[in-house]
């Protein structure tokens, strides 16, 4: 492999990695570090390094996949981002792993993960996005208060005069008897 084609094959797992993340981080209330982004361009480096020298390449994801386990197990992750780190893993793989004679069916390849990845990501968004407004409203719990849906539907509507709305609890205060909700308008 010359760097030509080292460079074409770089770029071309580059832009795709931005094409997922875009479509990953377009959730205002749920964004993917953009240190993830290394995670794949790592995995592209290692596995250039593991065909050019004697160690297999079995051997080098087993010793990548005991480290990443004993770090990726200490931080829970979301599901947006355990796919978005697995697709990108996936891509890195192909870009540097397939012939370069079959170059035709790595793009196809590119092309339905990242298809599937952007169709998936507008699938769940669309009810995120069908609300374009959101704020935090604290509500003071009453002696009397229950924690059902309909309840505290009614409290931030009495509070904000909104009818079409969804909601997320973000943290139940005993001590200071509120709670902290995410509005989505």
């Amino acid at each position: 492999m010359d760097l030509n084609e080292l460079t074409g094959r770089f770029f071309l797992l580059f832009f795709s990695i931005l094409v997922l993340y875009f479509f990953s981080n377009r959730k205002d209330n749920e964004t993917i570090n953009p240190l993830m982004v290394i995670v794949g361009l790592c995995t592209f480096s290692l596995c250039y390094l593991f065909t050019k020298i004697e160690i297999g390449v079995g051997i080098g994801f087993g010793l990548f996949a005991i480290f990443s386990i004993l770090r990726f197990r200490t931080q829970s992750f979301t599901v947006n981002a355990i796919i978005f780190l697995f697709a990108t893993i996936t891509l890195s793989i192909l870009d540097i792993m397939y012939p370069y004679e079959k170059i035709e069916i790595l793009l196809f390849f590119q092309f339905i993960i990242i298809g599937f990845y952007i169709a998936a990501s507008i699938i769940v968004n669309r009810k995120a996005s069908r609300y374009l407004n959101t704020v935090n409203v604290k509500i003071a719990l009453a002696p009397n208060f229950s924690l059902n849906n309909e309840t505290i539907r009614k409290s931030i509507q009495d509070k904000m005069n909104i009818k079409d709305l969804d909601f997320k609890i973000i943290n139940i205060n005993t001590v200071v008897n509120e709670i902290d909700v995410l509005v989505f308008y």
